[in-house]
């Protein structure tokens, strides 16, 4: 569960739909007078005045919904809210009343969490004006009473899953367009999806993902601007898909900064760049950044960025000539609003087995072990700097299965990342 704060959440009135509304309009909130149903009382009331009147006990029931929102997205079903009004008013027990909404308060007062949820404590304050119908400027016969309603509202991250797709094909070391006929139907049979019916996607070619410049998707076709990849190169095509709770499809941006190492510095500026003209991005304006260099998935702890910025933070030095790519993704909601996600990649080195567990995690890099897939949105796997398609493994809570005979060069390394994206 992600750390949220009191000032990150709002609280509206709204209908039943969650859409917001204003609670000084008429039929807004719902007032019932059920004082006819009910056996109620009076009393008698010394007024100001010294004069004593008897007042008689009306009874309303108080209706509406409210709706939580955060970073103007509503992250809560309508709530609805019902309570009974009891109040005393100088004026004949089957007097026929309107009630008028003079303040609506709706504020969070504390967020405590339970196991996988929060518990977010409402408190709503509304004061209203109770009034005999058709007298509205009869003074004397307004009623100003106060209600005072606590809720407690259980509120669980929803998981965005991905559908995700690798179109598999390999170099033939002449042509430069590829076909859905080109694919390696072992590993998939949907050939080269409409780039417009999914969120994002990546090329990689011998293991480096390539800048959009460098080719053309659509549907069923990929043409290569470049120099032909040598013969047997692996040529992928990651497809990601993200959609909302009513099947649309979630925008996304995907952004590559490039520059080549030079083999003697750690830090990468804007004026670095190659293939690039938006520099080094703001870390906190998009989803998520990966960072490879020589087509290798880095740790997290490997380096850091800011806006044109990238410090890298270990004493090996990439050599000369070696690309270094930073892929900044930005994921949005239907209204624009980019959706932070959270990465975690698993580390391991290549044995003379195809089962990897907890144990194998190089713990230098971290140690949260695997994944369980369940609670995360999808994760890619990378074995020697190649992106694997999903049939040949797969992924258990502490458990990395690779489905395949052909077992890796022993010490090569394997990267499992995690992207998890809620909402």
């Amino acid at each position: 569960m992600s750390s949220i704060n009191l000032s990150q959440i709002e609280c509206y009135l709204t209908d039943r739909y969650g859409n917001i509304l204003d609670p000084y309009t008429p039929g807004s909130i719902s007032y019932s007078d059920v004082t006819r149903f009910l056996k109620t009382g009076s009393q008698r009331v010394r007024m100001p005045s010294g004069k004593y009147v008897r007042m008689y006990q009306f009874v309303v029931y108080i209706q509406g919904y409210l709706s939580l929102f955060m970073e103007c997205n509503r992250i809560s079903l309508p709530i609805p809210f019902r309570v009974y009004k009891s109040f005393y008013l100088d004026v004949p027990r089957r007097t026929v009343l309107s009630f008028k909404t003079c303040l609506f308060k709706c504020n969070i007062h504390s967020i405590n969490t339970t196991n996988d949820s929060l518990n977010i404590n409402i408190h709503v304050r509304m004061n209203t004006t109770a009034y005999p119908k058709n007298q509205k400027n009869n003074v004397g016969c307004l009623r100003f009473f106060t209600t005072e309603i606590n809720i407690t509202y259980k509120y669980k991250e929803n998981l965005l899953k991905a559908e995700v797709y690798q179109y598999n094909a390999l170099s033939d070391g002449d042509k430069n367009t590829y076909y859905d006929t080109d694919e390696l139907t072992e590993y998939g049979n949907k050939g080269i999806l409409d780039p417009e019916t999914v969120s994002f996607f990546s090329l990689y070619i011998n293991g480096v993902v390539q800048p959009g410049v460098n080719y053309e998707i659509k549907e069923g076709d990929l043409r290569l601007k470049t120099n032909v990849p040598i013969e047997n190169a692996p040529i992928l095509i990651r497809f990601v898909t993200f959609k909302d709770t009513n099947g649309e499809v979630l925008p996304a941006e995907i952004y590559y900064y490039y520059a080549i190492s030079d083999g003697e510095k750690t830090e990468y500026r804007n004026g670095d760049a190659i293939y690039s003209d938006k520099g080094i991005l703001d870390p906190e304006e998009v989803s998520f950044i990966n960072l490879y260099i020589n087509g290798v998935l880095q740790p997290s702890v490997n380096y850091t960025v800011e806006e044109n910025l990238l410090a890298l933070l270990t004493s090996d030095i990439p050599p000369n000539e070696v690309p270094i790519v930073l892929e900044f993704i930005t994921i949005k909601r239907l209204n624009g609003q980019v959706i932070k996600a959270k990465t975690y990649t698993f580390n391991a080195l290549a044995h003379e087995n195809n089962i990897y567990t907890n144990e194998d995690e190089l713990t230098i890099y971290g140690n949260q072990g695997i994944l369980d897939p369940t609670n995360t949105s999808y994760n890619n796997l990378f074995i020697n700097a190649v992106l694997q398609p999903s049939v040949n493994y797969s992924v258990q809570k502490g458990l990395l299965t690779l489905n395949t005979d052909n077992l890796p060069l022993k010490d090569s390394p394997i990267a499992l990342q995690f992207v998890t994206i809620t909402s």
